[in-house]
């Protein structure tokens, strides 16, 4: 019995270790949802969720000044994410050099990050082709920038074979390595909604990210992302296009009655049994990726994002 509660120990004082050499703890923010804020935060950065790029190339919504949140630790620093809407075709045009809405867009990202500590970049909808212009403008943001001022970028999860078969990809760690102080790995939505169900981050999938983060990313700047949420799936899927033979024939087959008008058209109902399967993260499935991340000296994890956590979580961390 001893010898098992001697073990138990030092098990304890491992894992205490491994969290403790992870120096920061990055945690986003949406607007809105302050009062979710943690007390007695263990949160080291706060990422203020988001200031979003119009069709004008100017920023709009988001925090105008960092939060008052009473459970922050002093010291905490507070960044400012900027996003665009998933759109490549709108990311092209954005990151095109010729095209006067790149420089907009840098002057206005200076231009908020006044009363910030930092300023994040969390464009998602990159194609390949823009991988150039997209590294140039993060180049640009940072050059911009006050030196004092923390910058950091939102890149999409990557895994080795991915990129042998994607080498065009245009979240090229390696060189946004180069350009950032900070690189968030966001190591979820390995099942995301338009795709079949399954875990938002299963450990396994989360190891070939955190490897080939690790080979490519300066371990100083590398946080992991953690995802707090779970996703629903539905099964079968409903909503669908019609043809008038179809709707014809489900009529017929249900017995059902429709209605219509000349302003309006046809319409009917029908009820059907639907399975939906849940997929989400628990206290010990986090604690199991925290300590993946801890298995090697980097500079931290961040969770995605505050309110969706279970409960208690913030005090297990």
């Amino acid at each position: 019995m001893k010898n098992i509660l001697i073990a138990l120990l030092l098990s304890c004082s491992a894992t205490c270790s491994q969290a403790a050499s992870l120096p920061e703890t990055w945690a986003y923010l949406m607007k809105g949802e302050e009062k979710h804020f943690p007390a007695q935060s263990p949160i080291t950065d706060i990422a203020c969720f988001s200031a979003q790029i119009d069709g004008d190339g100017n920023l709009k919504g988001g925090h105008l000044l960092p939060p008052t949140l009473p459970g922050a630790r002093p010291g905490a620093r507070y960044h400012l994410v900027i996003t665009l809407p998933w759109n490549p075709t709108l990311a092209h045009i954005y990151l095109n050099p010729e095209l006067p809405f790149r420089n907009r867009i840098i002057a206005g990202i200076t231009e908020r990050a006044a009363p910030f500590d930092g300023i994040q970049i969390d464009f998602e909808s990159i194609e390949g082709n823009d991988g150039t212009a997209y590294l140039d403008f993060l180049a640009g943001v940072k050059k911009a920038l006050p030196k004092d001022k923390l910058f950091s970028v939102a890149v999409m999860a990557r895994w080795a074979d991915h990129k042998r078969t994607n080498p065009n990809d245009a979240f090229d760690y390696p060189f946004i390595g180069m350009i950032a102080d900070r690189i968030i790995v966001m190591a979820y939505d390995e099942h995301y909604r338009g795709g079949g169900p399954g875990p938002v981050a299963s450990l396994p999938w989360c190891e070939k990210i955190y490897d080939y983060a690790r080979s490519t990313i300066p371990s100083d700047k590398l946080i992991m992302g953690i995802p707090l949420y779970g996703r629903g799936w539905q099964t079968p899927t409903l909503a669908r296009a019609y043809k008038n033979a179809e709707i014809v024939e489900e009529l017929l087959e249900k017995d059902i009655t429709s209605t219509w008008n000349p302003e309006t058209g046809g319409s009917y109902f029908f009820t059907e049994t639907v399975t939906i399967n849940v997929h989400y993260e628990t206290v010990q499935s986090l604690k199991a990726k925290v300590d993946l991340y801890a298995r090697h000296p980097i500079r931290g994890t961040a969770y995605w994002r505050i309110g969706q956590e279970p409960t208690g979580f913030w005090k297990e961390l």
